[in-house]
């Protein structure tokens, strides 16, 4: 009678310990984190300070950020940052929310040195929770075009009347391409622009095969003293990955490509997909309605789980009392 009393002992402590653990197994999700860089709107000149910010974000609250930022000391120089340190090229970024959150913003001062374009990069970036579990490690990267000076295009031409000259301004060549404030070229390393680039056409495709994981974009403005830059990662997602170029000119115009990159699914590099645009709103619609269709699978799960744990405990108390009436029967026939 005492063996067969801890044989049921253990085996209903072994069916509960199991129970529990199912929920907790069940609703575990990875988190992921996100990086962008945010540069200044406005053209940089040689000798100005300007600033750059990097916002950080994740889908559950973030304890701390550690990265490496690469940039082209021969074309910017870094002055400082609460967040960053070093130089020569490269900074190392370590810091927190001042607040819990899920979202976080370091910024950076850097200085024009000499006409150019100079690339910014996030590389080795881990994003972690509160409790230093890895979240996700993004990437990003951003173009800051540095002007010399503000050039104009000029031509002379002598009045009749007298011998003084006057200058008149030229705004756009003979092709009829503006000289200042769009592009004159767009090329992608993997795929095809379609439509074919044309400067006054600003939302374009490009389809890969599922094979792709990287595709680089480069864009060139019509003038040297144009600035350009880019959001956006090179690494492709299955799916939409949308890119944006914008072009700002001396004036302060800005003119805005967008290039959505469509990588096929596993298994069919010749899927194609219908491409939709979408502005910020329905970003954060899509994303609204993720988190409850995730809440409420949670709660159907969980509630399902409670149901299974009740069913296991009143069959473990059905069959103690089954055997306990079987030991009471066997001694009253003895």
């Amino acid at each position: 009678m005492i063996t067969k009393t801890k044989l049921v002992k253990r085996i209903f402590s072994s069916l509960l310990t199991a129970a529990l653990a199912v929920p907790m197994t069940a609703l575990t999700a990875h988190a992921t984190g996100e990086a962008f860089f945010y540069p200044p709107k406005n053209p940089v000149m040689t000798d100005q300070q300007f600033e750059v910010s990097v916002t950080f974000s994740a889908d559950s609250e973030i304890g701390s950020v550690q990265a490496n930022i690469a940039y082209d000391d021969s074309v910017i120089e870094f002055v400082s940052s609460d967040n960053a340190s070093g130089g020569g090229g490269v900074l190392t970024v370590n810091g927190f929310p001042d607040t819990p959150s899920s979202e976080v913003d370091f910024s950076f001062t850097f200085k024009g040195l000499s006409a150019g374009n100079a690339n910014i990069s996030l590389q080795s970036c881990q994003i972690y929770s509160p409790d230093s579990e890895l979240i996700g490690s993004p990437t990003a990267y951003c173009v800051i075009t540095v002007g010399s000076d503000k050039v104009e295009t000029k031509t002379e031409t002598e009045t009749t009347t007298t011998t003084e000259k006057t200058t008149t301004t030229k705004t756009a060549p003979s092709n009829g391409i503006p000289d200042k404030g769009v592009l004159t070229a767009l090329t992608v390393d993997n795929g095809e622009l379609s439509p074919a680039f044309a400067y006054n056409v600003y939302n374009y495709t490009v389809n890969v095969d599922n094979s792709v994981t990287n595709v680089e974009i480069e864009g060139t403005t019509a003038s040297p003293s144009d600035y350009i830059w880019y959001t956006g990662t090179s690494e492709c997602q299955v799916g939409e990955n949308v890119r944006t170029i914008t072009v700002t000119d001396v004036d302060g115009n800005t003119a805005t490509y967008t290039v959505t990159i469509i990588r096929a699914a596993g298994g069919d590099e010749q899927q194609t997909q219908t491409v939709q645009k979408k502005d910020s709103s329905d970003t954060s619609s899509a994303v609204s309605k993720n988190a409850n269709v995730m809440d409420q699978y949670k709660k159907m799960l969980n509630t399902a789980l409670a149901i299974v744990l009740i069913v296991l405990v009143i069959a473990l108390v059905v069959i103690i009392i089954w055997i306990r009436g079987k030991i009471k029967g066997g001694k009253k026939d003895k």
